[in-house]
């Protein structure tokens, strides 16, 4: 299994600047939830389609964190804090060891130096992830349901009866006559007996006495 990975995060605020995200998850960045960072409570966020895991710290800017002889003061001539840490995606705690606190911390600083140089030009940096020394509870999800497999023939089968059975009922129509409930009977006539008669005539012999017949 992959090592656990964490994304630095800063929220901070300049000389002339409020507080605003500087440095955000690249993930956070392109669904533009990054915002949810600047909430300093609560351990756990739902974002960007994940659940991300928080560790929080908070920082004072010293001279020798942006290379100055001095602290850095706000215009109010109030020191300037950091609200900084990591999100680790797919978990659901962490126990965030020092390394790892000091690790987000330096990337908080190389931006919060870039900010504090160009503050009115400075636009939102997307951190790079690192792996993780922490002890992180990864988020358990619930098996996914398998569901039954019906074999491509069986499928098949089952698409054409489903055609059938749809042709026959548009084409049904008016349900078919019912049968006759006293069937025909056919009675047998006897055929006359047919007698030919053959008539002769007979030729009349008139030399013969009494007409007799030749």
């Amino acid at each position: 299994m992959a090592a656990a990975q964490g994304w630095p995060f800063l929220v901070a605020r300049g000389r002339q600047s409020g507080y605003a995200v500087r440095l955000a998850p690249g993930f956070l960045i392109q669904t533009q939830e990054y915002g949810v960072l600047e909430d300093g409570t609560g351990a756990q966020i739902v974002a960007g389609g994940r659940t991300l895991a928080v560790v929080r710290a908070e920082h004072t800017v010293t001279g020798a964190d942006v290379g100055l002889t001095e602290a850095p003061r706000d215009e109010h001539s109030r020191p300037l804090h950091l609200l900084y840490g990591f999100v680790c995606p797919d978990a659901t705690s962490v126990e965030p060891s020092d390394m790892d606190i000091s690790r987000a911390l330096q990337a908080a600083l190389g931006t919060y130096r870039r900010f504090l140089a160009d503050e009115s030009g400075f636009t939102l940096a997307a951190s790079n992830p690192f792996p993780l020394d922490s002890a992180v509870a990864p988020l358990t999800r619930p098996p996914a349901e398998r569901k039954p497999v019906v074999p491509y023939a069986l499928a098949g089968l089952v698409a054409v009866a489903a055609v059938v059975i749809i042709a026959v009922t548009s084409l049904g129509g008016e349900d078919p006559p019912p049968p006759p409930l006293h069937p025909q009977t056919t009675t047998s006539v006897p055929r006359p007996v047919v007698t030919s008669v053959v008539q002769t005539t007979a030729t009349l012999d008139p030399g013969r006495p009494g007409g007799q017949n030749r």
